[in-house]
Order: structure tokens, then sequence, then C-alpha cells
């Protein structure tokens, strides 16, 4: 009874694959047998009750082989189902973000250009300031002595 439930849901079946190959491989063997079989030897269907077992096991590989071949075909439309619902999540996804970056972007201040400076300029701030802790190390100095 759990088996028919686990069946009935959609989505996919397990080893699909591996039993319609089975299947295939059966189907093929069956053939054999009817190929070395009387009713071929004799090229009539008169004996087909000398070849009874070649007959049913082909008849059990093909039921087996369509059955797991549509069960592949079920497995291929629902993967392009679950295709689709991901493609769509993802494009949905990339406006949702693209939408949040946009309001990201008006919320947030813009930050100011940096300044550029000559060389000039540049080297006049430095020798200010070595020229200033030079003055306060000489006031420390002499407040220490």
């Amino acid at each position: 009874m759990a088996n028919k439930v686990e069946k009935s849901k959609p989505g996919y079946t397990e080893g699909a694959e591996f039993r319609f190959l089975g299947n295939l491989f059966g189907a093929l063997m069956a053939s054999a047998g009817l190929l070395a079989g009387i009713m071929v030897q004799e090229r009539s269907f008169d004996y087909w009750l000398e070849d009874i077992v070649s007959l049913a096991l082909l008849a059990i590989t093909m039921r087996g082989m369509i059955k797991s071949a549509l069960d592949l075909a079920g497995d291929s439309i629902f993967y392009e189902d679950q295709k689709k619902q991901v493609l769509e999540a993802l494009a949905k996804h990339d406006e949702m973000n693209e939408k949040m970056a946009n309001e990201f972007d008006t919320q947030m201040p813009r930050l100011t250009a940096k300044p550029k400076y000559s060389e000039e300029e540049v080297l006049n701030a430095v020798s200010q300031r070595i020229a200033q802790k030079r003055e306060d190390a000489v006031k420390k100095n002499k407040l220490v002595n």
C-alpha cells in the first residue's frame, strides 16, 4: 500500500534508466531465443508452443520496457517543469536584488570625491607637521627636565 502512495506522487522514479536498459537487454535475449527457435527454423507460427518460453519472456520484457520508457518520459517532463520553475524563481530573485540595490543606492549618501592635492601642497603640509612635532617634542623635554 505504501509503495502505491510513493509511486503516485509526482517526481522522479528511482532507477528508471536501469530498468529500461535491463528490459532492453532481456528483450534482446528473448529475441535471440526466438531466432534460434523452431518457429524461425520452420518459418511457421504453427510451432508457437515450442517457443512459448521465449515468447513469454519477450512479452514480459517488452511490457517492462514500455513501462520504464513511459516513466523516463514522465521524468523528462517533470524535469522540464522543474527547470521552468527554477528559472522563474531565479528571474524573480534577480529582479528583487536589482530593486533592493536601487533602493539602497538612493538611501545611502554618496561619498565626496577625493581632493586632489598638488606636490607643493603635500610637501608644505608634511613640513608643517614635522615642525609642529619638533615643537611639541621640545616642549615635552623642557617640562621633563
